[in-house]
Order: structure tokens, then sequence, then C-alpha cells
């Protein structure tokens, strides 16, 4: 941004408003939970805020924004490390990667995931609700079903590939 101008600022708040939920939905595909990615966009838009000088005019705003929220990603991750919850640094870069191609709407993101979570087996819904919603362990859920957490963990992975083969094949019918 230049020297402060009242309408440079006010462009600057109107892209910085628009990207919100490219932001959050960017977050959340890296982090995996809610609560710690609403932590996360938090900070990202204070970070934002305080480097608004040194955004160019006329730049693309949401790919300067997404480099700011990645490393306020990182960040947190460095930050909580020793969480079992969050992931190491290894599958958290990959997760970035894939989040930042995958930068589409998070509405039209969310509307495929509800028609793709329909279509899963029954079984399937329940384990995800089981480590999401009531917010389980691997470890709880494996003892809970008498399985090995290994196996545990490997459902969840074709889980969440048949997912994201459904959400990706949703969005390309849907023309997004």
């Amino acid at each position: 941004m230049g020297d402060g101008g009242t309408e440079e600022l006010d462009v600057y708040v109107q892209q910085l408003t628009a990207c919100q939920s490219r932001l959050r939905g960017y977050i959340l595909a890296s982090l995996g939970n809610y609560a710690n990615a609403a932590d996360v966009l938090q900070r990202a838009n204070l970070t934002l805020w305080k480097k608004a000088r040194e955004f160019r005019p006329g730049a693309e705003f949401l790919p300067w924004a997404l480099t700011i929220t990645r490393y306020e990603i990182l960040a947190y991750l460095r930050d909580h490390q020793r969480d079992r919850h969050v992931f190491s640094d290894d599958v958290a870069k990959l997760m970035l990667d894939a989040a930042t191609n995958e930068v589409s709407d998070p509405a039209d993101r969310q509307v495929a995931l509800r028609k793709c979570l329909e279509k899963l087996p029954h079984r399937s819904r329940d384990l995800l609700w089981q480590r999401y919603d009531d917010e389980k362990s691997i470890r709880q859920i494996a003892t809970e079903t008498k399985r090995s957490a290994d196996s545990v963990k490997c459902l969840f992975l074709r889980i969440r590939k048949t997912l994201e083969r459904c959400i990706e094949a949703t969005l390309r019918l849907d023309g997004t």
C-alpha cells in the first residue's frame, strides 16, 4: 500500500474481507480442526493488518494473503508441536501444499463434502463423527471398536481418499 491514503485503505479492507472464506478454508484444510483454524485465522488477520503498508496496490491480494497465512500456520504448528492433535512438520507441509492447490470457494467444497458424506456407508460416517464431532482420539476409537490404532488410521485414510475423490468429482461435475 502506498502512503496510506484512505482510498487505498478501503480497497485493502475490501480485499481482506473478500478473501476471508478462502483463508479460513485454506487454514482448515491445513490443520483439520475448526477451533485451531479460527485461532490461526485471527492471527493471520492481525498480521495482514500489520503488513497492510507492505501490500502493493495493483498486486494480486489472495496469493499475498495466502503466503502470510502459510507462515502463520507453520508458526502455529511449531508452537504446538507437542500437542498430540497437531501433525508433524512433513505432514503439515504436504497438507499446506495440497490446501494451496485447492483454494477454491470453500462454500462449494462444503456443499460437495455434504453430498459425499451422504454417500459414505453409515459405519464410515459414524467413525468420522466419533473422531471429529466427539473429538475422540484414534486410540479411543481403536479400543471401542476392538481394532488396532494402525487399522483405525488406515480406515480414516481410506475414508479421506474416498471423500477427496468424491469432492473433486462433484466439483468437476458442477463446473466449479
